[in-house]
């Protein structure tokens, strides 16, 4: 299945060299956004705000919604300030 995947800030390095941001990624048909995360080889320990069609997906669905055909999910890193 067929997915738009957006990562912004330091993400962006998990993105293949050369590659387009968004860029469109081949994913299982029952995938979650946690499996894009994975995929992606981002770390797994941090906390990411993550939008499926521009909807927040709360932190509690990222294991468990299921992305759909031609969906796109944008992965943000945690916004530090100071």
């Amino acid at each position: 299945m067929k997915i738009m995947v957006k990562v912004t800030g330091v993400l962006e390095d998990h993105l293949p060299p050369n590659s387009s941001n968004p860029r469109e990624l081949d994913v299982k048909t029952d995938a979650t956004p946690m499996d894009v995360v994975r995929h992606l080889r981002i770390p797994t320990a941090d906390r990411y705000l993550i939008a499926v069609n521009g909807d927040v997906v709360p932190q509690s669905e990222h294991a468990s919604r299921t992305l759909g055909e031609n969906d796109s999910i944008s992965i943000m890193p945690p916004l530090k300030g100071g």
